[in-house]
């Protein structure tokens, strides 16, 4: 079982189908993310971002009025522009790329922000 970061922690767990991340959460809610998606997520972080901080930038109404930051949840918004709450997902899909070795947390719970872990 894994859980989201911020204050108000929820428990989620998720797995491999396919070629999809499949997230479900404690109160039943599903989340999908394509491998291919997720790629290119993560391809437009590292463009924006390099190997520097991001934020989460999940907020309901700065997404749906099109004035969030630069973050997880906008580059999740860009690959499906209809689907705020896809973007709200950003919240599970970080932590499960950071459990994945591919994002490293910044361990704050209110700031959340991950940046793409780098191996040497």
């Amino acid at each position: 079982m894994s859980t989201t970061h911020g204050g108000r922690k929820k428990g989620f767990g998720w797995r491999l189908a396919g070629n999809q991340i499949c997230i479900k959460n404690d109160d039943g809610r599903a989340h999908r993310y394509g491998l291919s998606e997720t790629f290119q997520i993560i391809q437009w972080l590292q463009q924006k971002f390099g190997n520097n901080w991001f934020p989460l930038a999940n907020n309901v109404a700065s997404l749906g009025r099109g004035e969030e930051q630069d973050g997880l949840g906008k580059a999740i918004l860009i690959q499906s522009p209809d689907d705020i709450s896809h973007a709200q997902g950003s919240s599970y899909l970080g932590v499960v790329l950071e459990e994945v070795g591919v994002f490293q947390w910044n361990g704050e719970k209110r700031g959340i922000q991950w940046r793409i872990y780098q191996r040497i």
